[in-house]
């Protein structure tokens, strides 16, 4: 097919300021080499069966977001782009392994499901098929909510409700702790303040002593009596901090020894997780291996089925191939021809059966490769699990040695303190014990001693008080923390309902388009045999199923329930198409996609076409729909017209 001359016939200016689309083709379908323009409101395109109306229209909807169209046999490469107002969007196609790919595509519209479902009404639109076939047409209306995509939210809300819970409770016991911890800060304080009290009493009963008296050795004593104190209250303060860090220091032990025991529950321990990977790389070889085979296989059987397809199909050999080398004759009356392999005169029918065995074949090793890329996937993401356990494993047991090397450090550097306490007790007491044989310092000793222990007693309290203080600003902190949480908590709970309510919401909106749009193109058409067609939602057990209904009218005016099977094809299609259209609404389609492409719908008269794209119209800015040249006839005066003139390639 040449570049397909454009008839536009418009009945009258539109006015309306909207872009018109400029549609170009090349290499897809049946066509060679097209451009139409479409304007705002309804376009027919007219043209004799084969004329690659579909081709076109397949064009359209594939640039759109829709179905991907194949390519023009015998070529490698093709492409379509569609302008509006200076804005280009387009599709590269390519042939790889037999098939048609798309190598780079900017089309107009992202949500391809949408397009598919309700843009591209060509025959084999799901929804049309679906009416045509009696099947439920539940799963495909609802299919742009993503029901999977609520479920996951609804897993995530709930996972983080259980989170949140699980966080309330935790903070629960440190809030209720706080009454507690106030009378026990309280506590502290009074008890601090009473030993400071005392301490200062008794310092002030030292200096008010009298030790004019006190010979020189004596008072000797008693310096060194007060620097071994305070070397000991020394001694004990970092001899409780180290045990403090070992303690700490022990509890992430104790954490990294579970989360060890964890894993290897799980089969990471180093010598099962090591065999593990062996098998899985031995298993991965294998199937590479075999996908590799099975590409060159697929590889040789693709252009043997395309080259044999393209010369059943086509009455004349494709401008790549000499006659002379390849064909010495072609019979299509008699339905034989001269076997392009064997040079023998055999019917078609028996190459076509040969040709769609080796299809099978190729389609089977298409599967088979299809099935070892998945398993493929399967053990690489096995693999890279196995690694990071193994490597978690690692660094587990690393950061064991470590924790275990620096208690033993912290246990040695304790050793060392108890030592040393003992050591000054020791001098403590013979200091006390020579001071004792003097008269001449009376209670001094014993209030040096009381000012020695009130003082370790004051840091103490003190230390305990700060902890106390700090847990108890925690408290405030997690009391904030759990507020919040109970807020985010309502806020999770009412995302849950909406959720849990949106399928359902959507689900009725449907079935109410649908109902009312069937009811207004049925009273348009005017199909005097069928009363009503309409869609009921039907809860079973978990599942929601749409049951497509018919009222019938009898030969004697009495109306009666019947079933889809009684509508004609032609009814059923445009059931399929209301319904598909019903979707476009229910979804604001418009608002992305504001093109309706309409093909196969031959089966209809130009009066319920014109019924038809017409409430098409009142939808959609765009309708594009395919019609045979009679019918294109009478409507010319209604829609415009973009008539294809077939012209065999040169």
């Amino acid at each position: 097919m040449t570049r397909d001359e454009t008839n536009s016939e418009c009945p009258g200016e539109r006015g309306d300021g909207d872009e018109s689309l400029a549609l170009d083709i090349r290499n897809v379908g049946g066509i060679e080499d097209a451009s139409v323009t479409l304007d705002p409101g309804v376009t027919v395109v007219a043209g004799e069966n084969a004329s690659n109306k579909s081709s076109l229209l397949g064009s359209l909807g594939g640039v759109l977001g829709g179905p991907r169209p194949r390519l023009r046999g015998g070529v490698e490469t093709g492409s379509i782009t569609l302008t509006v107002g200076g804005e280009r969007f387009g599709l590269d196609l390519a042939r790889r392994d037999g098939e048609t790919v798309v190598t780079d595509a900017t089309t107009y519209a992202e949500a391809s499901t949408l397009v598919d479902l309700f843009v591209y009404l060509g025959e084999e639109n799901p929804i049309r098929r679906a009416v045509v076939d009696g099947c439920d047409l539940h799963d495909l209306l609802m299919r742009p909510v993503d029901t999977a995509e609520i479920d996951a939210e609804i897993d995530r809300l709930l996972e983080r409700r259980r989170e949140i819970d699980e966080r309330i409770d935790e903070l629960d016991a440190t809030v209720d702790a706080l009454p507690e911890l106030e009378v026990r800060a309280r506590q502290l304080a009074d008890e601090r303040d009473d030993v400071v009290a005392r301490l200062d009493e008794t310092r002030a009963a030292i200096e008010a002593a009298d030790y004019r008296d006190a010979t020189e050795a004596t008072r000797s004593l008693l310096d060194d009596l007060e620097s071994a104190r305070s070397e000991r209250d020394g001694l004990r303060d970092r001899r409780d901090t180290k045990r403090r860090a070992v303690d700490s220091l022990q509890d992430d032990l104790a954490t990294v020894e579970k989360q060890l025991a964890d894993l290897i529950d799980d089969g990471a321990d180093p010598g099962s997780a090591d065999e593990r990977l062996e098998q899985v790389e031995a298993e991965l070889a294998r199937l590479r291996d075999r996908k590799g085979r099975l590409d060159e296989t697929i590889n040789a059987l693709s252009p043997i089925v395309e080259l044999n397809q393209q010369f059943l199909t086509d009455t004349r050999l494709p401008r790549t191939f000499d006659a002379d080398d390849v064909v010495d004759d072609l019979h299509p009356d008699a339905e034989s021809v001269t076997c392009w392999t064997c040079g023998q005169s055999v019917e078609q029918s028996e190459i076509k059966a040969q040709v769609e065995a080796v299809e099978a074949i190729l389609q089977e090793k298409r599967r088979e490769r299809e099935t070892v890329a998945t398993r493929l996937d399967e053990r690489k993401r096995l693999q890279e699990r196995l690694d990071a356990k193994r490597d978690e494993h690692a660094d587990l047991v690393a950061r064991r040695r470590r924790l275990e090397r620096e208690i033993a450090e912290r246990e040695r550097t304790l050793a060392g303190l108890e030592s040393r306490l003992d050591e000054v007790e020791d001098r403590i007491d013979g200091l006390e014990a020579e001071l004792a044989e003097t008269d001449a310092v009376g209670d001094l000793v014993d209030s040096h001693r009381e000012v020695s222990e009130l003082e370790y007693e004051r840091g103490r309290l003190e230390r305990e008080l700060a902890d106390v203080e700090e847990r108890l600003e925690a408290g405030e902190e997690a009391k904030a923390e759990r507020e919040s949480l109970r807020t985010e908590r309502a806020e999770v709970t009412s995302r849950l309902a909406d959720c849990r309510d949106r399928v359902d919401r959507i689900e009725r909106e449907t079935v109410e388009t649908v109902n009312d749009c069937m009811a207004r193109v049925l009273d348009r058409l005017a199909y005097r045999e069928v009363e009503r067609v309409w869609i009921e939602r039907r809860d079973e057990g978990e599942e929601t199923t749409f049951d497509l209904q018919v009222v019938r009218t009898a030969d004697d005016g009495s109306v009666y329930r019947a079933s889809v099977d009684t509508l004609s094809k032609s009814e059923r299609e445009v059931v399929g198409l209301v319904i598909a259209l019903a979707g476009y609404l229910v979804y604001d389609v418009a608002e992305s996609v504001p093109v309706v492409v309409v093909d196969a719908i031959e089966m209809l008269d130009a009066a319920r076409i014109r019924g038809l794209l017409e409430f098409f119209d009142d939808h959609a800015r765009y309708v594009v729909a395919a019609v045979l040249p009679e019918e294109a006839e009478r409507l010319r005066e209604r829609f415009d017209t973009v008539e294809l003139t077939t012209v065999e390639a040169a």
